[in-house]
């Protein structure tokens, strides 16, 4: 399934908003699967909840008498799968929405908060000045999962590209497009008046 991967070469069928008729995606990317395993996890635990708390609410009593009846249990127990679905779906989606695109022209950052808010900075490839990557953790060395930094001249200065795998492959496709891109079109020399 090409379209759950996290690291996507030359992605079948893809645009997006502003793309320009002759630029070429690259690379799509995002951040790790391995980032999602503590969220599926807790999720996972929280599906059993109800079959834990289930039985003790309903033998719940006070004075001799049961405090929750049958259908106020089912009641909170729909509640509560509602709410875990709600938020697997709100994690999932920020997960699979916020990318990084790599074009043959552009870098271009989707940034996915929530339901109804999203934010897209690009630069220009000719714009980026230095590619850093960076891998800080244990955990993170063992999955080489890490994070790179995009300087560029343009208006947004540092694009961070969060908790990507293999970080310094990614670092050197970055690099070397900008190389490639400036020696195909090198700029005007600045002119003195």
């Amino acid at each position: 399934m090409t379209a759950l991967a996290s690291f996507i070469k030359r992605p079948q069928n893809m645009s997006y908003d502003g793309e320009d008729d002759d630029e070429n995606i690259l690379y799509l990317l995002r951040r790790s699967h391995w980032t999602n395993v503590g969220w599926v996890l807790g999720l996972t635990v929280m599906t059993f909840v109800p079959f834990w708390l289930g039985p003790f609410l309903l033998n719940l009593e006070f004075g001799g008498q049961k405090l929750l009846g049958a259908g106020y249990v089912t009641m909170l127990t729909f509640s509560w799968y509602l709410a875990v679905s709600g938020l697997f779906l709100l994690k999932f989606f920020n997960w699979y929405f916020n990318v990084y695109i790599i074009t043959d022209k552009k870098i271009i950052d989707f940034d996915f908060y929530g339901l109804t808010y999203k934010n897209i900075s690009d630069t220009l490839i000719t714009n980026v000045q230095d590619v850093t990557a960076k891998i800080s953790g244990p955990a993170h060395m063992v999955f080489n999962i890490g994070d790179v930094f995009v300087q560029t001249a343009g208006e947004n200065r540092e694009f961070d590209f969060s908790d990507i795998d293999d970080p310094g492959h990614v670092r050197d496709i970055i690099s070397d497009l900008a190389a490639e891109v400036k020696h195909r079109y090198p700029q005007e020399p600045y002119a003195a008046s």
